[in-house]
């Protein structure tokens, strides 16, 4: 009884997590607390970071980290520069549709701090991230099980009909504006059809006289092939990274880093995954069999879109 009251207070321990099955259908985002209960939660939130800083993580002899807390009895405190509400209301409802997602307990709000307006306490969730040395460590049949979870997850949510009308809406989970880095300014929509999101990804395009005109051309062309197209818009997380997959057992414990979720073109998955991931490195040949080979000439305009947009779109 000793060595468990011990070991909850360690920080590697995590909750069992009782999986159920994968729904059908996107269960409706809940409705964010009252504004007052935010404000209570946010205050609570801002001791814990203090606590985690000046005690639990010396007590641990663990590295403090700026955005993600650690804390004991198997839980985390998320208060990052991209955290938002609609970051909590997706974790909870994609937990609830059976994915490996950790369990938002509770969420505040921060008015004074508009840069990170939102923090969430979570439930740890087992694993370590998906490493190219994990990855090159594994045998052929437990990659082939990590490529077909993964596959299965994506191809699940992938599946789900939207909610929101018309359907070919790109928003939120919550039907609102979308939170990424990968768009101007880091906020997009929603926008009622890809049209008028293709128009917005362009606005800021520009002539970079650092490079050729025969150059900028060529990637104005591939652009306009891209957005000449019309695709599925599906429910993407939006920031599919090795970084955001933990493993544990050779099977996908988690994934992580639900912020830019939301409804985008079915193509904006696999290209956010391989934007600054070079051809034949170990993530791209995941990414690839995730497609099954598509997406390849979306991937040549996505690139083209961000060489002409990089004025605008900082990170990563």
């Amino acid at each position: 009884m000793l060595g468990l009251s011990l070991a909850i207070l360690k920080y590697n321990y995590t909750w069992p997590y009782k999986p159920v099955p994968l729904a059908t259908s996107i269960p409706p985002t809940p409705r964010p607390t009252p504004y007052i209960v935010r404000r209570f939660w946010g205050y609570v939130h801002k001791l814990l970071v203090k606590f985690s800083y000046h005690y639990y993580c010396r007590w641990n002899g663990i590295q403090f980290h700026g955005q993600i807390h650690q804390l004991p009895f198997g839980l985390i405190l998320k208060w990052s520069d991209g955290t938002r509400l609609e970051e909590a209301l997706t974790m909870q409802a994609a937990r609830a549709a059976g994915l490996p997602v950790p369990k938002a307990i509770c969420y505040g709000e921060h008015p004074d701090t508009p840069h990170a307006p939102a923090s969430i306490l979570m439930t740890r969730m087992p694993g370590q991230v998906l490493s190219e040395e994990l990855w090159d460590w594994y045998l052929p049949e437990e990659k082939a099980t990590v490529i077909s979870e993964l596959k299965m997850y994506l191809d699940t949510m992938r599946s789900w009909p939207s909610p929101w009308l018309p359907p070919t809406r790109i928003c939120a989970a919550s039907g609102g504006s979308i939170r990424s880095i990968r768009v101007p300014d880091k906020q997009l929509g929603p926008c009622q059809d890809e049209k008028e999101f293709n128009k917005y990804l362009l606005e800021p395009a520009w002539y970079d006289p650092d490079r050729s005109l025969e150059l900028h051309n060529e990637q104005t062309a591939q652009a306009a092939e891209l957005h000449s197209k019309s695709h599925k818009i599906v429910f993407t997380h939006g920031d599919l990274t090795p970084w955001n997959v933990l493993m544990h057992e050779g099977h996908v414990s988690a994934i992580l880093d639900w912020e830019a979720a939301g409804w985008y073109p079915e193509y904006w998955e696999f290209t956010t995954a391989w934007r600054y991931t070079p051809a034949g490195n170990w993530w791209y040949e995941i990414v690839k069999e995730l497609t099954e080979g598509q997406y390849l000439e979306e991937r040549v305009g996505d690139l083209a879109v961000r060489a002409l947009t990089s004025d605008a779109i900082t990170g990563w």
